[in-house]
C-alpha cells in the first residue's frame, strides 16, 4: 500500500512546474525552500542509491516518512534500519548520517526540516502546556498512516501553486505528527550542561563564517587549549569544528540562494573558495547543486 503511494507521489512531483532534480548516478533528490511558511520551510524528496549522507546536523527539526526500501542511518550514538512505512524525528542539532542498506534496492523517502518557532506553534494548540516541543529518545516509530500523510503532504506541497493549500497541509500534517508523538517540557530538549562551555565558540562560528580563521583562535574564545578545545568540541556536537563550520556555511548558502543571490556571490559571502567549492560542498553534503536548489525552491 505505502508503495502504491511513492510510485503515485513520484509521478506527480516529476511533473511539477519549477521543480528540477539532479542525478548523482541513480540517485534523484529534490530540495526546495517555501516563504509562504514559518521560517522557510524546506523540503526534501530523494530516492536514492548510491548517495550516502556524510555525518550532518539541522538546526532545525527532521520529519521523514519512508516509502521504499532501507535506509541504515547513525543519530547520534543510535543505530538503526529505516525501512517502508517508518516516521523518523530527529531533534535540532543531533549529527546524523545515512546510506542504503542495499545499494541496488535504495531507499524512497520524502523529509520535511520545519523550524522548532513553527512545531511550537502548532503544539500550543495540539498539546498546550509550556515550554520546548519534544519527541523523546526514539527517533523512529512504524506508522505506515503517518507516513502516507507525510508523503501525501510533501508531493501536494511540491506541485500546488496555492499558498493557503501549502499552509493547510503543512499546520494538519504537523498537528498529526505532534498529537501523536509530541510532548511539551518546560526545558529545551537535548541540550546538556556541558555544551553550554561550547555557547560562545559556536555563536564565534556564526558570526565569523565568511572568513578564514583558526583552531587556536576559536579555541582562544572558549577558553580552552587547542587540543582540549578539539576534544570537547566533538564530544558536544558530534562533529570537527570544520565540519561544522562547513554547515553553518552551508546553511546561510541556501539563505542567500533563496534571496535570489548569485552562485558565485553566495560563494565569497558565506567563505567558500569560489563557486566550484560551494558546488562541490552542496554536491556533497545534500546530493544536488546551487542552482537545483534554486530551481526548486519557491
Amino acid at each position: 500500500m505505502i508503495g502504491d503511494s511513492c510510485a503515485s507521489g513520484t509521478a506527480q512531483v516529476s511533473g511539477t512546474r519549477g521543480m528540477s532534480s539532479t542525478n548523482r548516478r541513480r540517485d534523484v533528490m529534490r530540495l526546495w525552500r517555501d516563504s509562504s511558511l514559518t521560517d522557510g520551510l524546506e523540503l526534501l524528496r530523494a530516492s536514492c542509491f548510491d548517495f550516502s549522507y556524510p555525518a550532518h546536523f539541522h538546526t532545525e527539526f527532521t520529519i521523514a516518512a519512508f516509502v521504499r526500501g532501507a535506509q541504515r542511518h547513525r543519530v547520534s550514538r543510535h543505530e538503526g534500519i529505516a525501512e517502508a512505512g517508518t516516521v523518523m524525528i530527529i531533534q535540532p542539532g543531533e549529527v546524523h548520517r545515512g546510506e542504503a542498506v542495499e545499494r541496488d534496492q535504495g531507499w524512497d523517502y520524502c523529509a520535511f526540516y520545519p523550524s522548532a518557532r513553527f512545531l511550537e506553534q502548532i503544539a500550543e494548540d495540539a498539546l498546550g502546556g509550556h515550554g520546548g516541543i519534544d519527541f523523546g529518545r526514539d527517533v523512529l516509530r512504524h506508522d505506515p498512516t503517518i507516513a502516507r500523510d507525510l508523503l501525501r503532504a510533501n508531493t501536494m506541497m511540491a506541485a500546488s501553486t496555492d499558498v493557503l493549500e501549502r499552509q493547510c497541509a503543512a499546520y494538519e500534517t504537523f498537528g498529526a505528527v505532534i498529537a501523536r508523538y509530541g510532548q511539551r517540557t518546560r526545558r529545551r530538549p537535548g541540550r546538556s550542561s556541558s555544551r553550554a562551555t561550547m555557547r560562545h565558540a559556536v555563536a564565534f562560528l556564526e558570526e565569523h563564517h565568511d572568513r578564514p580563521m583558526t583552531v587556536g583562535e576559536i579555541a582562544a574564545v572558549a577558553g580552552l587549549s587547542e587540543y582540549h578545545f578539539m576534544r570537547s568540541f566533538r564530544a558536544e556536537t558530534g562533529l570537527s569544528v570544520h565540519r561544522y563550520l562547513t554547515q553553518v556555511r552551508i546553511r546561510r548558502a541556501k539563505a542567500l540562494l533563496a534571496r535570489g543571490v548569485s552562485a558565485a556571490e553566495t560563494a565569497l559571502s558565506v567563505g567558500f573558495f569560489d563557486q566550484s567549492h560551494l558546488i562541490n560542498q552542496f554536491r556533497v553534503h545534500l546530493g544536488i547543486t546551487p542552482g537545483s536548489f534554486v530551481a526548486a525552491s519557491k
